[in-house]
């Protein structure tokens, strides 16, 4: 059975926000040079009224997704996928890349060189050429209620990544768009940070409340909002 986290989210403010979900990046075997955050899951959310309900809901079903196009990724540009595979713990999977323009990557289960474990999947990437003015991208992330949050980098080739998904989310306001690649600050105050697993902020029911305040920071609750 599939795990449901839900955020129940709050606006103190007099004014609507836009409110954005995004996932911290998981443990890396082999740890790319930039990891940037890629979402599509945001919510317009009006002045807290107690009797409207405003969330967000992140399913602990894996997502793999790979892209070659013709814009850098970096901060700020987008990222379109085109190969996409729902992905588990402790399987592997192979991740193809041409190694001329214009070619269409893939991704789907095989044997991997690093075997699984029960903890993390492994991702290995074919033998390709690196195209000049050509960009290939690997993701790994989330399903959502409004279609995926997760984390994007440059792939090298031949290489294998053991991915340990940590489940720490991040919410923000902003000028953020979908798909668009960006670089949460988790120690920033204009970012609520929301751990899993123990110690962390959900309730045994896998709930939290997180409440965007009139200064523009945040709470993180384990106990539902008295009012």
């Amino acid at each position: 059975m599939t795990t449901t986290y839900t955020f129940n989210l709050r606006n103190l403010e007099q004014d609507p926000v836009t409110m954005w979900l995004f996932l911290a990046a998981p443990a890396f075997s082999e740890k790319p040079e930039n990891v940037y955050q890629n979402s599509s899951t945001f919510l317009s959310v009006p002045s807290y009224n107690p009797n409207k309900s405003q969330i967000f809901k992140a399913n602990v079903q894996y997502l793999l997704q790979t892209a070659q196009q013709s814009v850098p990724v970096k901060v700020g540009n987008q990222v379109i996928s085109t190969a996409k595979q729902e992905a588990d713990l402790n399987t592997g999977y192979i991740a193809t890349y041409d190694s001329k323009k214009g070619g269409s990557p893939d991704i789907a289960t095989g044997s991997t060189k690093r075997p699984p474990k029960a903890t993390d999947m492994v991702v290995e990437t074919n033998k390709f050429t690196p195209v000049q003015d050509y960009y290939n991208a690997l993701t790994f992330g989330v399903i959502t209620n409004d279609g995926m949050t997760g984390v994007t980098w440059v792939p090298r080739p031949n290489l294998d990544y053991a991915i340990t998904p940590t489940l720490t989310f991040y919410i923000a306001v902003g000028s953020y768009e979908a798909n668009k690649l960006a670089q949460i600050d988790a120690t920033s105050v204009e970012n609520a940070v929301i751990k899993s697993g123990y110690g962390g902020n959900f309730d045994q029911f896998n709930n939290t409340w997180v409440t965007y305040n009139t200064d523009g920071t945040w709470t993180v609750d384990k106990q539902a909002w008295s009012n």
